[in-house]
């Protein structure tokens, strides 16, 4: 595809061809709130395998998901209905939660080790905007090849990356430019991963909703 940055400006046109992109299977580069990801369908299981490749990501490392609103999150994860208030004051935000899934999933999906998915809704309108416009739910990973720099300009995603992908947008930079906090969820007990480009006071609070959900 043309390196042209005019082929990926952020416009409305454009952000539906990104949406329509992603929807009919292919692979496209979107901006979040705090990295440039690779995304593409979850319903489309060879896709998701061609990330890893072009990654040259190991296979035994799922993929994260975003997902469009806090609600389909419960859908895939093992969430009880109670749990939604925790995850709406913690979403749209800079962070991934690790618990165990309620569905099956495609290869790639799922931790092959335990079962668990990552997930996260991302504080960005265009992303956001894109997640609903094709099917709520898509499986990400950051926009390098593993191991380098996670990108927060467009203009640091390699270009041999951006040859390999069917779309890409260009939102200006990533606006918390850094890595998402994780936490995992592991019975009555919450593991707080990375802290990422999250505060510790934010870390605090969001490690104490979580204890607070899962001990409720």
């Amino acid at each position: 595809m043309t390196l042209d940055t005019q082929a990926f400006a952020n416009t409305q046109a454009h952000l539906e061809e990104v949406a329509a992109t992603l929807k009919r299977g292919g692979i496209a580069i979107l901006p979040t709130d705090t990295v440039y990801d690779l995304g593409c369908s979850i319903k489309h299981p060879e896709t998701i395998q061609r990330i890893f490749r072009m990654k040259e990501r190991p296979t035994d490392q799922s993929l994260p998901m975003l997902v469009s609103r806090p609600e389909v999150a419960m859908e895939i994860a093992d969430f009880r209905d109670q749990d939604l208030d925790t995850l709406k004051k913690i979403w749209p935000g800079p962070w991934t939660l690790i618990t165990k899934s309620r569905v099956a999933l495609a290869p790639g999906l799922k931790s092959p080790l335990d079962g668990t998915v990552a997930l996260r809704c991302p504080d960005h309108g265009l992303a956001l905007e894109i997640l609903r416009k094709s099917g709520d739910t898509l499986a990400v990973s950051s926009a390098n090849f593993s191991g380098s720099v996670s990108p927060i300009r467009f203009d640091e995603i390699p270009d041999d990356l951006l040859a390999k992908v069917d779309n890409a947008i260009d939102a200006g930079p990533c606006p918390l430019g850094g890595e998402t906090a994780i936490a995992r969820i592991e019975g009555k007990r919450v593991r707080i991963i990375r802290s990422g480009c999250v505060s510790k006071e934010e870390v605090a609070r969001v490690e104490a909703l979580l204890v607070q959900m899962i001990q409720a």
